[in-house]
């Protein structure tokens, strides 16, 4: 028995057709890719998805059109549209090394939330953790000192950033105003950088000075 139905027409009916926009599916990371570098573009950045950085391919890759001399000029961005898994410190890494060949701020971007050890890992390595609900706001989240959990400020005050990092080992330290394509600590109490431009590294901001709503 012969069948003449367009199978073409069946896979649009299960998938996303040609042309279109997915839907938001948890199994398929490509919308929250759209949504988190069409956002960027919102907020002044040029941007590109699923770029290779030396044989990795990165989510979402941004520039800004105004460049600042700022840290976060450029961006490497992970997303992780996970829903009912927290996001872990693998992921954390992984970023952490795609911003070190590119020498551009690292951006992890999550649907739900990370484990306690991904997020004291991001403070350490400069992660920016970027949440869906960042999306609806009209800038990029500062790199602050300490970033207060939405609601619970009163209750609970997150560590400095200062207090999270041990100084580095004295065999690695050194002092150099060179311009060296990897990450730089200019001095053992101060942590990584991954741009071109040092100057800002270590120009974390007060939260409560920002005008950045924390929500």
């Amino acid at each position: 028995m012969s069948d003449d139905t367009d199978l073409t027409t069946e896979l649009d009916t299960v998938g996303t057709p040609d042309g279109e926009d997915p839907d938001h599916d948890p199994t398929n990371g490509r919308w929250f890719e759209t949504e988190v570098a069409d956002t960027l573009e919102m907020w002044g950045y040029r941007t590109a998805r699923n770029e290779q950085l030396f044989g990795l391919e990165t989510d979402v890759i941004a520039r800004r059109d105004d460049l600042q001399g700022d840290p976060d000029d450029f961006l490497v961005v992970e997303c992780k549209d996970w829903h009912k898994t927290a996001v872990q410190r693998d992921a954390v890494e992984a970023i952490a090394l795609r911003a070190a060949l590119a020498r551009a701020m690292p951006v992890l971007a999550v649907a739900g939330h990370v484990t306690a050890s991904a997020w004291k890992l991001a403070q350490l390595l400069d992660v920016r953790i970027l949440t869906e609900p960042d999306l609806r706001d009209d800038q990029l989240p500062p790199l602050t000192t300490r970033r207060p959990p939405s609601g619970t400020l009163r209750a609970r005050r997150e560590p400095l950033i200062r207090d999270l990092r041990d100084r580095l080992p004295l065999l690695l330290c050194r002092k150099s105003s060179l311009d060296i394509e990897s990450p730089v600590f200019y001095g053992a109490s101060r942590g990584p950088c991954y741009v071109p431009d040092r100057t800002g590294n270590d120009e974390y901001v007060d939260a409560r000075e920002s005008d950045y709503e924390f929500g």
